[in-house]
């Protein structure tokens, strides 16, 4: 790879699931950008050591997943305000002087894939999110935003679910028990999960939806598998459903813009691409 060609990648541990690659090098070779973006494992304790590597090597940026998304925070030198309220970063921007800024797409992402696939979902209801981590962090933000009247949240450790009402809900986040998960779906208009439960190899989600309206969207931020059984229990159910493949995408979109100034969106060709990952 020549010096004028660009580079980028995602770190993690482990990473070989990523699908980002797929991705980026796609709006790469669309957009006519030379270079490639690559999947790099990265072992906590190495964290410095890749960081150092990539400044040499002269990389647009890159993407953060577990585990380092908060631990990168302080090798950061400037941290955007939204990911430094999220508390997490997914997204660095390395400046032609070495400079790392950090910042957090997933809400963008999340939001953005909801509005893409479920346009008339019902934002004049409440949202119950599912899930106290990061992913649920950044998708209470993200639904705040866009001025629902209330987000309840509900977490099997009540206290973290409380400590992100606390952060960022300035009165407009209400805590659940676990337990009331299932009696919270009759006042949504929106239940997120964003816990891994459902996920290939983990525990399905257990939740009774048959209290949800009509209108109720039901979200599943897990991908792998695509239809979860969560989505399939509220596909019977005749409600609507959005998987997690688009908040992937649309949080890689919002990345690839801050490292090439390239708005690139989630084309006929990409979705075909993704989707034979699943077959």
């Amino acid at each position: 790879m020549t010096n004028d060609q660009k580079k980028a990648a995602v770190i993690g541990w482990p990473i070989s699931h990523s699908l980002s690659p797929v991705i980026h090098n796609h709006w790469m070779k669309t957009h006519g950008i030379e270079g490639h973006y690559d999947k790099v494992a990265v072992e906590p304790d190495n964290l410095a050591e890749a960081l150092d590597r990539f400044r040499e090597e002269g990389f647009s940026g890159f993407n953060v997943t577990v585990p380092h998304k908060e631990t990168v925070m302080a090798h950061l030198d400037k941290i955007a305000p939204l990911a430094r309220q999220m508390g997490a970063v997914n997204t660095v921007q390395i400046a032609d002087d070495g400079t790392l800024t950090g910042f957090n797409t997933d809400g963008i992402g999340l939001v953005t894939n909801l509005k893409k696939s479920v346009p008339d979902w019902p934002h004049d209801k409440p949202v119950l999110i599912l899930g106290a981590g990061g992913a649920a962090r950044a998708a209470a933000l993200g639904l705040l935003t866009e001025n629902v009247p209330m987000v309840m949240i509900t977490n099997r450790t009540r206290e973290k679910a409380e400590a992100i009402a606390r952060d960022i809900g300035r009165g407009r986040m209400t805590v659940v028990d676990w337990e009331d998960r299932s009696h919270a779906v009759s006042a949504a208009g929106l239940v997120v999960n964003t816990t891994v439960l459902g996920m290939k190899g983990q525990h399905p989600l257990e939740i009774d939806l048959m209290a949800a309206a009509k209108d109720t969207v039901v979200y599943d931020i897990v991908y792998q598998p695509l239809m979860t059984p969560l989505l399939r229990d509220a596909e019977a159910l005749g409600l609507r459903t959005v998987t997690g493949l688009g908040m992937l995408v649309y949080q890689a979109a919002a990345a690839f813009k801050i490292w090439f100034g390239v708005e690139v969106d989630y084309d006929d060709a990409l979705r075909a691409e993704l989707e034979a990952q699943f077959q």
